[in-house]
């Protein structure tokens, strides 16, 4: 992506950075089907789309049932990180097993 966006003017790339980083955070991540910023945050960010129009207006409440149910939404989101990182793992050795050939031995052979 830093190459894409420093394409026309190589020396500026450092004031993407923060542009690409924010990006790559928004965006769902293939294995575990959640953004960065909702694993680490328990929430989406809010889009610079935001500054136009003002984001839907959320009840701030500093109850126990939200700190029960954000950890509840973050243990769900890890238990489904979990279960789909193990599944893409597995599949991935299974693929990889196939194209590994080890030594063949025979009955009396020194190893």
């Amino acid at each position: 992506m830093l190459r894409a966006t420093a394409y026309d003017s190589p020396s500026d790339w450092p004031s993407k950075i923060h542009t690409l980083l924010a990006a790559y955070k928004m965006t769902v991540h293939s294995v575990t089907g959640f953004t960065p910023n909702f694993l680490m945050l328990g929430r989406e960010v809010l889009l610079p789309a935001t500054l136009i129009a003002a984001p839907p207006e959320e009840p701030i409440t500093t109850s126990v049932s939200y700190v029960e149910r954000f950890q509840n939404d973050m243990r769900d989101a890890q238990a489904r990180v979990r279960q789909t990182t193990y599944n893409v793992a597995k599949t991935r050795k299974a693929s990889f097993d196939k194209t590994v050939k080890g030594p063949t031995f025979s009955v009396g052979q020194q190893v």
